[in-house]
């Protein structure tokens, strides 16, 4: 109980300084560190307190297990709440680099658009797995280690012509060989709000984002874990067809820019995710100014007619004077294609 206790004490702590240092980015980031080894303590001594109950209860019925099986356990036990616990404070870099990752996964093992990808996966998987069986075959049938070069070396042979073909890593080679043409994609899109809280004034239609107007903003108000989704549909993209449409990006005109005053009135975009197709690639932080329009890159992003980008807003700026109610005058999809 004691541990427990200590914990508390400790969070409490860690909250009070969190709120002095909230300007602090350094001090701040420290203190979320500590807070997770502080959090992962209470779960151990929360765990350890029921389970000390439980032995206590069992004794009478058999002897207590080993020390030494009692500390490998609570060793796993603490791994795993470890590794569940930074999982969850790091989900969104987690899952845009798990992302990337199988992106270039994808990427390489693409031998055509008119081949499905999954005849490659699984090609890779039956790979992945004669490795395995030639090193349980060494191990179990005390085969000659050599007998593990023939996987390993197909598997090397496979992925390096797939390598060298496809390019994966290689973002510009597209760009470069292809001549491509960078570009807004207003008239290739059409805008929709999905998840959104009933909305009647004349002010939150999705339409004034492709508008092509600063005069002009989207406005809504958005509550936390709300889910309200800005979807982007592709239109028919037959003229495209050899082209190569990718998309590389968002640019966003932050807040209403029909005046300064209209600007600091209203709340504006501070962190949102995207999503292709309903799969998440990334989030992002928005810069809270009034001078530019910002553009936000990631990887591309091959298009084809009808597929959609949704943007969920997970955290505003504050308006002076509509705290909540967001404002947005340009979002517009980002755009390659060849020339």
């Amino acid at each position: 109980m004691k541990h427990i206790i200590r914990a508390i004490v400790l969070l409490i702590i860690l909250y009070l300084a969190a709120q002095h240092y909230q300007d602090s980015e350094g001090i701040l980031g420290l203190i979320y560190v500590l807070f997770i080894f502080v959090l992962m303590y209470l779960v151990a001594g929360i765990i350890g307190a029921i389970r000390r109950a439980a032995i206590t209860r069992r004794k009478a019925d058999g002897p207590e297990r080993d020390n030494t099986e009692r500390r490998k356990g609570n060793l796993w036990l603490i791994v795993a709440i470890l590794f569940f616990t930074l999982a969850y404070a790091f989900k969104a870099e987690l899952g845009s680099y798990s992302f990337k990752a199988f992106l270039f996964l994808d990427n390489l093992v693409k031998l055509s658009n008119n081949v499905s990808p999954l005849f490659c996966w699984v090609l890779l998987g039956l790979l992945a797995g004669a490795i395995y069986g030639s090193f349980v075959g060494w191990k179990k049938y005390k085969l000659h280690a050599a007998v593990n070069l023939i996987p390993i070396g197909i598997f090397i042979l496979f992925t390096g012509i797939l390598y060298i073909v496809n390019k994966p890593l290689d973002t510009t080679a597209i760009t470069v060989t292809h001549n491509m043409e960078t570009g807004y994609a207003y008239d290739l899109v059409s805008a929709e709000i999905y998840n959104a809280v009933e909305d009647t004034t004349s002010d939150n239609k999705p339409s004034f984002l492709l508008d092509r107007k600063e005069k002009t903003a989207w406005k809504m108000d958005i509550k936390p874990g709300s889910n309200t989704e800005i979807r982007f549909s592709f239109l028919s993209l037959q003229q495209f067809a050899d082209k190569h449409l990718q998309f590389v990006g968002l640019a966003i005109k932050n807040g209403n820019r029909k005046s300064p005053q209209s600007w600091s009135h209203y709340a504006r975009v501070q962190q949102f995710s995207i999503r292709y197709n309903g799969r998440l690639i990334t989030n992002v932080v928005v810069d809270d100014k009034n001078t530019y329009s910002e553009e936000i890159k990631i990887n591309p992003i091959p298009i084809s007619s009808f597929d959609n980008i949704s943007v969920s807003i997970n955290a505003v700026y504050p308006g002076e004077k509509y705290p909540a109610r967001v404002a947005v005058s340009e979002l517009v999809p980002i755009v390659e294609y060849e020339r």
